[in-house]
């Protein structure tokens, strides 16, 4: 059986970026791009709310902010 990973962001690894490296990480619900600083503060607030990765997309099945996918078995194609 393979195992398929979804993929989080470390959050305390991403903000020793510099901010032109964040910037357009994330976008505003009508697609403007957030600024690097920002970005940062996004992220600072994550940190606040205890968390120490977010998810790369929609959170899946399972999904820890501490510890990131738990993985998801996949059954083997024939």
């Amino acid at each position: 059986m393979s195992k398929t990973i979804h993929c989080c962001i470390d959050i305390r690894g991403v903000l020793r970026w510099k901010d032109r490296d964040l910037r357009g990480m994330f976008a505003y619900q009508n697609g403007q791009k957030l600024s690097g600083k920002e970005v940062r503060e996004v992220l600072y607030d994550e940190l606040a709310k205890g968390r120490k990765g977010i998810p790369m997309g929609e959170p899946c099945e399972g999904f820890s902010y501490d510890t990131g996918c738990p993985g998801h078995g996949q059954p083997e194609q024939a």
